[in-house]
């Protein structure tokens, strides 16, 4: 299984990066009148002056590009130039990751991603570096967690019957993943350690995988319960698991996939990076522009109403630190994929 993921990856990655410049689309704010806080403004002669560039990693319409989209309005606020958010998607990220890990050095282009994604493509090998190909700037955000979903009327309510249902009729249950990331290693736990028997269809990023389960194309996978939530309250979807760690801080009460499957256990977060070799003092004014942007009554509400968590904002070393252990959780995945 892993090497043949590994072969369409690659292909997708290659395929990907050809067609770079046609896979893009961009969207900015205005520029705020704000004028640039003394702690940022300080780091560098000059910085910023002029239109920041924030590239999204996803696709518009998933939660990696609302929260990065959320994040470029707040920072406008505090540094008073025009923060650009520009998708360029492919391969999990890995397409705009490769693109921009090496890119322009002046602090004005930044990477905006999931931890997933981040570390998921280096466990897959679709791609062959890691967060310590870049500068990290930021986590500044949980996910409301990578749920199994499926359609309303499924004949499963548990994880453990959506795994009993796939053994009793192997190949028969169509499920959603992407490649690379976070929800293909989650799909190969399920497989290599939970005994799964899922016929496995890359049904692409979260906003796609939502939109072939809707449609009939796949009988379940998994999303981010924010992608997921409004067709489970007006009771289109249900959700069978959390894959998070613990449930989300305002929907405590979720099952946890890892009740079932000990090892499916996933957090992912939201993180910003610059490219390798942007000073550090830019990287420091730019992580203080990220607490000062996320230190709001209304970034808060926002977190607490789409991820259904509470902010969880951190400063350049622990954003570090934090990004080794997901790696290490990740790599420790590499046995069963």
């Amino acid at each position: 299984m892993k090497r043949m993921f590994a072969l369409l990856l690659t292909l997708a990655m290659v395929l990907s990066l050809a067609a770079c410049g046609g896979s893009s689309s961009s969207s900015s704010s205005s520029t705020s009148s704000s004028s640039s806080s003394t702690e940022t403004s300080s780091a560098d002669e000059g910085w910023p002056g002029k239109t920041i560039n924030v590239y999204v990693t996803h696709a518009a319409g998933g939660d990696t590009d609302y929260m990065a989209r959320q994040l470029c309005t707040a920072l406008e606020g505090v540094l008073g130039v025009s923060v650009v958010a520009t998708n360029v998607t492919g391969s999990n990220g890995a397409t705009c990751m490769q693109q921009y890990k090496d890119g322009d050095k002046d602090g004005y282009t930044f990477i905006a991603t999931n931890t997933a994604a981040l570390n998921g493509n280096e466990a897959t090998g679709m791609v062959d570096f890691g967060y310590d190909a870049f500068e990290p700037v930021a986590v500044y955000g949980i996910q409301s967690g990578e749920n199994i979903v499926v359609p309303a009327d499924a004949p499963y309510d548990t994880l453990q019957e959506l795994i009993d249902a796939s053994i009793a009729n192997p190949g028969q249950i169509k499920y959603g993943t992407s490649t690379g990331g976070g929800v293909y290693i989650q799909t190969c736990v399920l497989t290599n350690l939970g005994g799964a028997q899922f016929n496995i269809i890359d049904a692409g990023d979260g906003a796609n995988r939502l939109t072939a389960l809707l449609g009939g194309e796949v009988d379940a996978t998994s999303l981010p319960y924010s992608t997921a939530a409004d067709y489970i309250e007006n009771g289109q979807l249900k959700s069978l698991c959390t894959c998070l760690s613990k449930a989300p801080d305002l929907i405590p009460n979720q099952p946890a996939a890892s009740d079932t499957v000990p090892e499916l256990k996933i957090d992912t977060e939201y993180v910003l990076l610059a490219p390798k070799g942007t000073p550090a003092e830019i990287v420091e004014a730019m992580n203080a522009a990220v607490l000062e942007a996320t230190g709001t009554d209304d970034w808060n509400t926002m977190v607490n109403d789409y991820c259904f968590q509470n902010p969880f904002v951190l400063n350049v070393e622990d954003t570090i630190a934090n990004l080794k252990e997901q790696r290490d959780l990740f790599q420790s995945f590499v046995p069963f994929l």
